[in-house]
């Protein structure tokens, strides 16, 4: 008579009556068994139009109900309740159970009883009301999906998903779970009148939005319709969705509406939903609130409320173009919804600059679920790629008998053709035509006559490789097969880890059990992947009581606490370093042993970011039998996943480099196996730059050559750019251990000492993009042209990442901001522009950074720090302070010359210079650049080529003279000796302080008559100096003037050419007063202001000064007159040395006077 949930409500009734005492089952007993029973109160609360805590509240207390005996008298109430219920059940019988009262007609029975009523106080209803309610909780119940059956379904569905599409894991979840959010309250929801779920597809073109939907469809077996938006786009064409008025000529029913009328539970899909006009995106509007449209044609409103709406769109680019900022890797990449949707609100048309969605529309896209796709990776092309091989390979079977195989390799070559960026759509198509092509190329071998019979005899056709991986050059190879082997880092308990090591030789582990040491590790090498067992640190043998109550494992169980935690931190640092988890099982397929990770603790890892897939291995004790299987069986799964994850980053950087794979094919005829083989050979790399990028990133083609070995000098910056590049290679380290990544070097220095020669070597060095621009080149004659194109040059920085920019005369808008209007304003808003792109902007992930290359000739500080001012010739400190270091490239010093000067004459053709000239010239060219060193050897190689003979030491040495000085000026004989007698003069103080010059020439060249050269290592190496040095060199600067006067008499002796000499010695004495305090009468008082001429003419204290500073110019010119008149045979030999040959060495000079006398002066 009952059914079992109706009987068991009879029984508590009983229970009720028995503990209170009744002799009777009494109505108060029944209506306290249906109050007390979840169902039955909620459908009754639901007949009297009040909340089920109400109707609660409202039923008397009564006992705890107790275990009834035997059986109860029915009372009489109760008997005619009993009666009505049996009478319900034959008007509105139970679906599964015809005959039978079931809770319905229980409540439909206590419903319309007065007596029970009375009970809860509340007034009865009709019984046609009741068989009214009755029917629509059955249809109700119909609509409404079992939990068992549903979960069940979509779990079904997600296989087939996962199976189908490729590469959208987190998608295909993300749908799955919102579905069972629109299914599981739509039949109970009856006020909701908007369709039952709405879906946003946001995601790059050609990676399965369209193909996820239909398939969802299918499962579900729903009917599905497809609308393309593109067909639109018109501002009327909106209309063919709702159909046209009968009054206009051609008029018929919507396309929408009418498919929906006839299908009112059907699934569609409008795809790219942003190609749409606006007034078809209002007519969403409607739909998405009201749950109607009108049907123009039959004037009457369609319901949508039991639809499901699909939006496509291409939109969101700032999400699916750009690298995951939260540290989840794009694969798994779960953004909030909200994101999502701020992403599609904020994309604008490039058409119209307009946003492609109205704020009206977005606010109703909020309502729904948003998903967003990811781009495929190079394993789902390949997968993809392949499913069409076989497609085609099919149909030319069906057509033309013909079998087709390919090798292993070929649909990866494929979609390495079209660049690893390609969309599945593109490479489907390619794929189809590649084959086409290769069987038309074919036929073009053949004449007509001919064609058939060749095609004949032939049974199948194979595409290969010509040759194995391993043929290939180093690079190309690379991309197929890892030449070592593969890294990985096992996060395990002690015992497992052991075991690993020594029987799982193929991999090369590296071991770990805490955060700590995993990070640190990741930190010091690179890893393929990492393996991590969830259970690590923690017992998967007693699970706790709570998850002994589930069939599956909670993501958030205690047990996998450690684990957990240790996903999180490896995804927050290294967001693309792979993560696999290890399930063990005692045999394939256990999913409930110790250590094992069943299929939805795995998904829900994976929807929570961090988790790549799953290795499933039974290789847990090396004492069974059988367990070499089992370790071959990890091996070879371990293998086969690196394999995949090597050739992903392969392709990466190939998408970075903008690289493709070019090959050729060739056709061979097998007639033994009757076979056309079409091989494909000579694969090698192409770059493919985009359209508006090209000139603009160095092709590697024009990639210079040069190297750091090739720079001359500067070895403390070829040392901090060699780091830097290391960090670009592997900025990983610096990720792992949580440092901040350099943003770039500054490089300063005098003009020409290689700091773009540096810059050059970087680009041959690294094998990352690199993009140089002058800043000159950014400020032009357009408004805002400067801060336009310094974002232009950062943004295509970030689509090559990894990258370096090379700014050079970053000076043209690096110097300090003033603030003025005009011309500096232009200037100073590039210079913001910089500013801002430079600090904040992110490069696009922690291993694909953006590094700032740039060189200046001006100061990086304030000449005079204590100064209120900056000159006009100091960088921005702002600009500066950007920078992680600013390198000073100085001067080259001798060895860094002589090296250069051998490097460029050594070999050269044409070129006879001895290794002592080379070596004389880097001993004079001190404060010379390598530029200018450049100049004196194209200068000496003009002059070559101008006399037809080969480049020669004089050559050079006239050169040298020519580029430092300027041409030769001719003299008198008289000059020439005055000219000698003065520059020896200088040589034998020089000499006698020590120090032999370097060269001492009178040929008169610019506004000099001569001069002598000192010792490189005097200019170079000099630091503090003693007072005796000071006045040595004071001696030096007035020896000329004691010569002449020496030779030629105290008055024939005075000439103009010591000008020069005495203003440097008179310096010299003063900076000894007034600066570093050298001088018993002036004492410690440094005054360098005293140094000035202006306002200290009239000052006492500087007349002081002119005294103390006569006074030692005196001293030393007396003590000079003596040291030449004690060596007046040197100075009378040298001055005729110098007569003669016009020009005299280091070595010369020795052949001349003893070895050096170095003289303390007694002062």
């Amino acid at each position: 008579m009952f059914t079992d949930k109706s009987q068991a409500v009879i029984d508590l009734a009983k229970g009720y009556a028995f503990s209170g005492g009744s002799a009777v089952l009494d109505m108060a007993a029944v209506v306290a068994a249906m109050v007390g029973q979840p169902e039955a109160n909620v459908l009754l609360a639901e007949c009297f139009k009040v909340k089920p805590n109400d109707l609660r509240e409202a039923c008397p207390e009564r006992p705890e109900p107790s275990t009834c005996p035997g059986k109860l008298p029915l009372a009489e109430p109760v008997r005619a309740l009993l009666g009505s219920a049996k009478a319900l059940a034959e008007q509105v019988p139970d679906r599964i159970h015809p005959g039978l009262i079931n809770v319905h007609h229980l409540v439909g029975a206590v419903a319309t009883s007065r007596e029970a009523c009375e009970v809860v106080r509340q007034s009865p209803i009709t019984t046609d009301a009741a068989a009214g309610l009755l029917a629509s909780w059955q249809e109700r119940d119909a609509q409404a999906p079992r939990l068992d059956e549903l979960t069940e379904r979509l779990r079904r569905l997600r296989t087939e998903l996962m199976a189908k599409v490729f590469g959208q894991d987190h998608a295909i979840h993300a749908f799955v779970e919102d579905l069972f959010n629109a299914e599981v309250m739509a039949a109970a929801d009856i006020q909701r009148k908007r369709p039952r779920a709405l879906f946003v597809f946001a995601g790059p073109p050609g990676v399965g939005k369209t193909f996820l939907a239909e398939l969802g469809a299918s499962h579900l077996e729903r009917p599905f319709k497809r609308f393309d938006m593109s067909a639109y786009s018109g501002h009327e064409q909106s209309q063919d969705l709702v159909g046209w008025a009968k009054s206009y000529r051609g008029a018929h029913p919507g396309h929408l509406t009418e498919f929906v009328e006839k299908n009112p539970n059907a699934v569609l899909l409008f795809d790219e939903i942003e190609k749409a006009h606006l007034n078809t995106i209002h007519l969403f509007l409607q739909l998405l609130d009201a749950g109607t449209l009108e049907d123009k044609f039959h004037e009457r409103d369609v319901a949508f409320r039991d639809t499901t709406i699909i939006f496509t769109t291409n939109a969101g680019r700032k999400l699916y173009d750009q690298p995951n900022s939260s540290g989840v890797h794009g694969k798994n990449a779960a953004f909030h919804r909200k994101t999502i949707l701020d992403a599609l609100e904020n994309e604008t048309d490039p058409r119209t600059g307009q946003p492609f969605f109205p704020a009206a529309i977005c606010s109703r896209m909020a309502t729904g679920y948003p998903v967003l796709f990811n781009h495929l990776g190079v394993n789902e092309l390949e997968r993809v790629v392949r499913a069409e091989l076989d497609r085609v390979a099919a149909l030319l079977q069906l057509q033309y008998y013909k079998r087709v195989t390919f090798d292993d390799l070929v649909p990866m070559c494929l979609v390495l053709k079209e660049g690893a960026r390609a969309d599945a759509r593109t490479l489907c198509a390619q794929a189809g035509t590649f084959l086409k092509n290769e069987l038309f190329k074919f036929c073009q071998l053949f004449k007509s006559e001919r064609l058939e019979e060749a095609f004949d005899a032939i049974d199948g056709i194979h595409l290969g490789l010509d040759g194995r991986p391993s043929d290939f050059e180093p690079a190309v190879a690379d991309l197929f097969e890892q030449q070592e082997r593969p890294a990985v880092l096992l996060i395990a308990d002690a015992d497992l880890t052991a075991l690993y090591r020594e029987n799982v030789t193929e991999v090369d582990w590296r071991f770990s059990s805490t955060a700590d040491d995993a990070l640190e590790l990741l930190a010091e090498q690179e890893f393929d992947m990492v393996l991590l067992d969830l259970w690590v640190g923690g017992s998967a043998a007693g699970p706790a009581m709570t998850m002994r109550q589930f069939d599956h494992v909670p993501a958030a169980a205690r047990g996998l606490g450690v684990g957990q935690e240790l996903l999180r931190k490896i995804r927050d640092r290294l967001p693309n370093m792979p993560v696999y988890l290890l399930s063990l099982g005692e045999s394939e397929g256990d999913y409930e042993g110790e250590g094992s990770i069943d299929e939805e603790l795995f998904l829900a890892c994976v929807r929570g970011g961090g988790a790549r897939g799953m290795i499933v291995s039974s290789f847990i004790d090396g004492m069974v039998p059988g367990w070499q299987q089992h370790r071959d069986r990890l091996a070879a799964r371990m293998i086969d996943t690196c394999k995949r994850l090597h050739r992903e980053k392969s392709a990466a950087r190939m998408g970075q480099e903008r690289k493709t794979l070019s090959f050729d094919t060739a056709p061979r005829m097998d007639p033994e196996d009757r076979r056309l083989s079409i091989r494909l050979r000579n694969l090698r790399f192409a770059r493919a730059i985009a359209a508006a990028d090209a000139g603009e990133v160095l092709e590697d083609v024009e990639r210079p050559r040069t190297r750091f070995d090739d720079v001359i000098g500067a070895d403390g910056a070829k040392e901090e750019l060699k780091f830097f590049i290391d960090y670009l290679k592997n900025p990983r380290r610096f990720a792992a251990l949580g440092l901040k990544p350099p943003k770039g070097v500054l490089l300063h220095g005098p003009p020409g000492t290689g700091k773009t020669m540096l810059a050059r070597a970087m680009a041959g060095e690294s094998d990352v993009a690199f993009l140089s621009a002058s800043a000159s080149s950014f400020v032009t004659i357009w408004q805002g042209s400067g801060p336009q194109n310094v974002r232009d040059l950062f943004g295509r920085a970030r689509r090559y990442a990894p990258a370096i920019i090379f700014i050079d005369e970053i000076d043209a808008i690096g110097r300090t901001r003033t603030g003025g209007a005009g011309g500096a304003e232009a200037t100073e808003n590039t210079l913001n522009a910089l500013l801002t792109e430079m600090d904040g902007f992110t490069s696009p992930t922690a291993d694909r950074p953006v590094f700032i290359l740039a060189a200046t000739n001006f100061e990086v500080e304030s000449e005079d720090p204590s100064g209120t001012g900056r000159s006009s010739r100091t960088l921005d400190p702002a600009l500066v302070r950007r920078f992680s270091r600013a390198i000073l490239v100085d001067l080259p010093d001798r060895s860094a010359r002589e090296k250069y000067l051998a490097l460029r004459l050594i070999g050269r053709s044409a070129c006879n210079v001895p290794k002592e000239i080379i070596k004389l010239i880097a001993e004079r060219s001190s404060g010379m650049s390598i530029a200018n060193l450049e100049s004196i050897i194209e200068t000496a190689a003009r002059q070559a080529a101008k006399t037809g003979s080969e480049l020669t030491g004089r050559l050079l040495e006239e050169a040298f003279e020519t580029v430092r000085f300027g041409d030769a000026r001719p003299r008198v004989p008289e000059a020439v000796k005055r000219t000698a007698c003065h520059e020896a003069g200088h040589t034998i103080l020089y000499w006698l302080s020590g120090r032999w010059p370097a060269y001492v020439t009178i040929v008169a060249r610019g506004d000099h008559g001569g001069y002598m050269a000192p010792s490189a290592d005097d200019l170079e190496q000099r630091g503090s100096q003693t007072r005796d040095e000071l006045l040595a060199r004071i001696r030096v600067s007035l020896g000329g003037r004691a010569a002449e006067l020496a030779i030629y008499g105290p008055a024939a002796g005075l000439s103009t050419g010591a000008s020069a000499d005495l203003e440097h010695a008179t310096n010299i004495a003063r900076q000894m007063v007034c600066r570093y305090g050298m001088d018993d009468q002036f004492g410690l008082l440094v005054t360098p202001e005293l140094m000035k001429y202006e306002g200290a003419l009239s000052s006492p204290m500087y007349l002081r000064v002119n005294e103390i500073t006569s006074k030692i110019l005196k001293e030393q010119m007396d003590l000079t007159a003596s040291l030449l008149g004690d060596n007046r045979r040197y100075l009378e030999a040298v001055t005729q040395a110098l007569v003669e040959k016009e020009r005299l060495t280091a070595d010369e000079l020795q052949q001349i006077m003893p070895e050096i006398r170095h003289h303390t002066a007694q002062t």
